[in-house]
């Protein structure tokens, strides 16, 4: 049980459920049924994501993330294979369920993830938060407009503001993260916020993030774009603002769990919120 849970947290399948549970968010919202091939798809796109990245990048996981590199060294021989299998059934969902424009997001989608590892992470050694933008940009985009690539939907307001709550929300998960690598960051070269401004100034401004992060949903709302219901979603205020408050108080390996447990099942318990509230 101790190596399914930490197969679970540490090999990326609960921080890929994030993106399905963006999917499902927006359906809720427009009240529209989906198709369980798009949610696996939204599934199995991420986490190829963070299983090519986290294998690209164990060794530096040694020291910033011990508990997560530890775990994945027993199966590193595996990973190309895994990876493979993860691979060519997203293709076949792809051949069999997605249209032309749906295949076309999906690999914009992969590249943006993947190549941030190769070719974009030196960006963040130029531009101060870079890091955080653009992972948060990718989430955005893959929660907000999956669903309007799939059905071939209109991009309209109600999609724009849905990718900057997500876009908003996803900042502080990132920047979140990024508290834990402060020393690794910095001895990369790496500007990203918590390196520049250090764990308590950052962890202030997250905390401000939190407020102004519900704005789009308020918009919405007034416009009438967005149900009623969808202000539910402000209990996440509180959510954040507990383990923003509780990563003040932990030492490095209890910030570390706050990020692969709370901060990651966030997303997850946005669509559950809305259907109770619904």
């Amino acid at each position: 049980m101790i190596n399914l849970k930490n197969e679970f947290i540490y090999a990326g399948y609960l921080t890929s459920l994030g993106c399905p549970a963006f999917v499902l968010t927006v359906a809720i919202l427009l009240n529209t049924a989906i198709d369980w091939p798009v949610l696996a798809i939204a599934y199995l796109t991420p986490l190829i994501v963070y299983s090519y990245n986290y294998y690209e990048e164990l060794e530096k996981d040694a020291a910033t993330n011990p508990e997560r590199a530890s775990h994945l060294r027993k199966k590193v021989g595996l990973y190309p294979f895994i990876l493979g299998a993860y691979t060519l059934i997203l293709a076949l969902l792809l051949v069999f369920f997605a249209n032309i424009y749906m295949i076309i997001f999906v690999l914009i989608l992969l590249f943006c993830g993947i190549f941030y590892t190769i070719l974009f992470k030196d960006l963040t050694k130029q531009i101060p938060g870079f890091k955080g933008i653009y992972i948060a940009a990718v989430w955005a985009l893959a929660g907000a407009f999956f669903f309007n690539f799939h059905y071939s939907l209109e991009w309209d307001i109600f999609s724009v503001l849905m990718f900057l709550f997500i876009f908003l929300r996803g900042i502080i998960n990132v920047t979140f993260f990024d508290i834990k690598d402060i020393v690794s960051d910095s001895s990369q070269g790496l500007k990203t916020l918590p390196v520049i401004w250090g764990k308590k100034r950052t962890l202030k401004f997250l905390k401000a993030l939190n407020i102004f992060g519900f704005l789009p949903l308020l918009i919405g709302v007034y416009l009438r774009i967005m149900p009623v219901f969808a202000l539910s979603l402000v209990v996440f205020y509180f959510y954040d603002y507990y383990y923003l408050k509780k990563a003040k108080a932990v030492n490095s390996r209890g910030l570390r769990m706050v990020s692969y447990t709370l901060a990651d099942a966030e997303f997850i318990l946005w669509p559950i919120v809305l259907i109770l509230s619904k």
